[in-house]
């Protein structure tokens, strides 16, 4: 693992926060830009939902199989792998933008999305300590969020650039370019596994601690799926925003959370990493219900931005609290089952708030707000009392 600094990291953990800075402003260049290239092809909000709904059950159904995978033939190369998935999906959605076409895109990108997640957390936490993963893990979601701020940004601004032609299709093709540059920066990461220890190893007592995780991630993908791949477009269809609007809203609102993201650690510390994930994302579960109800753009991108930051800014401590209970053996197949819960369950809420979303916008907002308020009901049910869990030694 190499020399490590004052806060115990080492090189190739820094390595890994840089290739998640460039995974996801890359990454936010084509989430934001996605819809709206579809919906230049002429396709309904239904259509999309399916297109979306084929790249998440690609991943969920890969997921079963990318944990153990990853452990066999390394976390680096599944890695690898993962960005010749990406690469692949992204140049036939430039290229060939036929449905059915589209369609294998997304199954391209499902399956690369199974593959990295798993091994790239697990790399990272073998870079950490249990004293120190959720500084590392906040650290890796600060920068990455700094990353996705400026994709945002770039998503938001770049169709403009672009006078001939489809400006959607072209902002794709430039963010290819980053898929590269990560390919780059991870060809410079030292393995962590040695043949030895990809040996898979997995303790009876381990499906009982990853369904106990996967049951609120479960209900937080269905809900996230019925409402926020279409934010963009709602934002547009309820206030009239222009595109470079709600960019800019996007933007901020990642700016902001990455700046807080530094701070979530401190917090987890004196207050306890469960009693921290159900009050920011409680806050969320109300914000997002009372959304539709908001009377102009500038008080619902206040809100919005609010949400987001209360919702996805405590991930990185829901990723180190759960890697204490798990060894480095079962680390990668915890993570990809409970990558599966949420993914499955996102997939199915995609499809169905494309559905929702077509015949009303703002009952999609109400489902979301039940599903959360139910994954917090049912986290706090399940570990209320673990924030006091010293773990076996290793």
């Amino acid at each position: 693992m190499g020399t490590r600094d004052y806060l115990g990291f080492s090189r190739d953990a820094y390595m890994v926060v840089v290739y998640s800075f460039i995974g996801w402003l890359g990454g936010n260049v084509t989430w934001l830009i996605l819809p709206f290239y579809f919906q230049s092809l002429g396709m309904s909000f239904s259509r999309m939902g399916v297109l979306f709904s084929i790249s998440t059950i690609s991943q969920a159904s890969l997921l079963l199989l990318s944990g153990p995978l990853s452990v066999k033939i390394g976390y680096k190369k599944s890695i690898f792998l993962a960005l010749l998935l990406f690469a692949s999906g992204r140049l036939i959605q430039v290229f060939f933008p036929d449905f059915y076409l589209l369609a294998i895109a997304s199954t391209l990108l499902g399956m690369g999305m199974a593959f990295e997640g798993p091994a790239l957390l697990s790399l990272l936490s073998e870079e950490s300590t249990d004293e120190n993963r959720h500084y590392l893990f906040s650290l890796n979601s600060a920068v990455g969020t700094f990353g996705a701020a400026i994709g945002t940004l770039i998503g938001g601004f770049l169709p403009g650039a672009f006078a001939g032609g489809n400006p959607y299709r072209m902002t794709l093709m430039v963010s290819i370019i980053f898929i590269l540059l990560q390919m780059g920066i991870i060809a410079f990461v030292h393995p962590i596994l040695d043949r030895k220890g990809r040996e898979l190893r997995f303790e009876r007592g381990a499906v009982i601690r990853i369904l106990k995780f996967s049951l609120p991630s479960a209900l937080i993908g269905l809900g996230a799926g019925v409402t926020i791949p279409y934010m963009g477009l709602w934002f547009r269809d309820r206030f009239g925003t222009s595109l470079e609007s709600i960019g800019g809203l996007f933007a901020i609102q990642q700016f902001i959370m990455g700046m807080g993201t530094f701070l979530l650690p401190m917090i987890a510390d004196r207050a306890g990493s469960v009693k921290t994930i159900v009050a920011f994302n409680g806050g969320a579960t109300i914000l997002i219900t009372g959304m539709p109800f908001l009377p102009a753009f500038p008080l619902a991108a206040i809100v919005y931005i609010v949400r987001t930051i209360l919702m996805n800014i405590v991930n990185p401590i829901w990723d180190a609290f759960m890697m204490r209970f798990f060894s480095t053996r079962e680390r990668s197949t915890a993570l990809a089952l409970r990558n599966l819960a949420w993914t499955s369950t996102f997939g199915v809420g995609q499809y169905v708030g494309g559905l929702v979303f077509d015949r009303s916008l703002t009952a999609p907002f109400l489902i979301t707000g039940v599903l959360y308020g139910l994954s917090m009901l049912a986290f706090w049910t399940l570990f209320a009392g673990e924030d006091t869990y010293v773990p076996k030694p290793q």
